[in-house]
């Protein structure tokens, strides 16, 4: 039978791995449309607009659609879990 340590060492090593993928996903150069970021994050066009206006979220301007680096939002989770501790 494992012991309390060694759970919580193959559970940290588990963690490590989310982790280091999802950094991997954040230099990967792959943009969200403004229909991708109302459905994922459940907010309203007002918002993402205002979002954008407040410099909340990057964007550009591709012809006429916002896009947003879907780099942004994934460091911006990662960031969350790993200051988690600090709540």
């Amino acid at each position: 039978m494992k012991t309390d340590v060694e759970v919580l060492k193959t559970q940290m090593d588990e963690l490590k791995e989310v982790i280091l993928d999802l950094k991997q996903q954040a230099n990967n150069d792959i943009w969200y449309d403004g229909a991708d970021i109302k459905q994922l994050f459940n907010i309203s066009d007002p918002t993402l607009s205002r979002y954008r206006k407040d410099k909340k979220i990057p964007f550009t301007k591709l012809g006429g659609r916002f896009l947003y680096p879907k780099s942004f939002f994934t460091k911006s989770l990662m960031d969350k879990m790993e200051n988690k501790h600090l709540l």
